[in-house]
């Protein structure tokens, strides 16, 4: 039993991950302070009963973007449906935010 399970060990920890990360949520002032590149604009339509937050999150999750900011968000009544629109940055200032 022993003999099995250290190949898959060995070949478990030697084969190479790739980590992707969702893109977090940041506030609009945030862009102010350090260095961030604009990547993409996305607009994202939704049940209007349904979190704005999670459906942003959700629709931006296969980015490769670091953060996202909600510019804006309109409704429609008649139709149900929300509208957000949100910018998609990366973050140039490797992890310090420079005052």
């Amino acid at each position: 039993m022993r003999f099995l399970t250290t190949p898959f060990l060995v070949s478990a920890l030697l084969l190479p991950f790739h980590a992707y990360a969702k893109p977090e949520l940041a506030p609009a002032a945030l862009l102010d302070f350090g260095s961030y590149e604009k990547v993409e604009e996305m607009t994202i339509y939704g049940d209007i009963q349904q979190d704005i937050i999670i459906l942003a999150q959700n629709n931006t999750s296969e980015s490769e973007a670091d953060l996202f900011v909600i510019d804006d968000i309109n409704e429609d009544i008649e139709l149900n449906l929300v509208v957000v629109t949100v910018s998609l940055y990366n973050d140039l200032n490797d992890g310090l935010v420079m005052r």
